[in-house]
């Protein structure tokens, strides 16, 4: 039977994901921001001509590249969630250890920072970077705390508030040291600092029935 005119192929989504892939190598490199549709297009083994059908235009191109990290995140996101339930401590100190592990090892630092340049410097990706990356990142901590507190090894709070407390010096911690390349001038112990930052926020949100001395 004759595609309906105006309809889509069956694996259009599949082929627009597999494109925002290739791409997303290029964007992730230092002046990705800065490519031409045309370099876009060429880092995607594509012509211009198809990156126009998928994407509409370069602004399309870029947020489809954060779609597709949240799509290739998520199990990853969903494994960071899980708590070790009757320790909050280790679970957080294990949330920073995989976190600082996806940052340098497995590219999600230079996501992050090119995407945030994105959403900072057009406003109209600023929503895409919220919901694609900060968002899922901000929401790791959300469910990982929520769980906690139903797990009764936390009391109540407002696992939002929380969750931006715990995390925003982590993330400002990790593009000082590496996006903004401050391990050259002004290097920072990451591993003493999320311990220091875990017992601080433990300070705030103390584990129920639990007693420690500083470790």
């Amino acid at each position: 039977m004759a595609r309906t005119r105006g309809s889509r192929n069956a694996d259009y989504d599949d082929a627009r994901l597999a494109l925002a892939r290739k791409v997303r190598t290029r964007v992730m490199k230092p002046d990705g921001l800065r490519a031409s549709l045309r370099e876009l297009a060429t880092a995607a083994d594509s012509s211009v001509a198809t990156l126009k059908h998928y994407f509409g235009d370069r602004e399309g191109v870029l947020t489809a590249v954060m779609e597709s990290q949240h799509i290739d995140a998520a199990p990853y996101l969903a494994m960071a969630s899980t708590p070790i339930p009757g320790d909050v401590r280790a679970s957080l100190l294990g949330y920073l250890k995989r976190l600082e592990e996806a940052w340098f090892k497995h590219g999600v630092g230079v996501i992050q920072a090119s995407s945030l340049a994105g959403g900072l410097s057009t406003r109209a990706l600023g929503p895409t970077y919220v919901n694609h990356l900060l968002e899922p990142l901000l929401g790791t901590v959300e469910t990982l705390l929520r769980r906690h507190v139903e797990l009764k090894d936390l009391g109540a709070l407002n696992e939002r508030y929380a969750a931006l407390q715990f995390l925003s010096p982590v993330v400002l911690a990790l593009f000082h040291q590496d996006s903004l390349s401050g391990n050259t001038c002004r290097p920072l112990e990451l591993k003493a600092f999320f311990v220091e930052h875990v017992d601080m926020f433990l300070r705030a949100y103390p584990e129920l029935g639990v007693k420690r001395t500083r470790r």
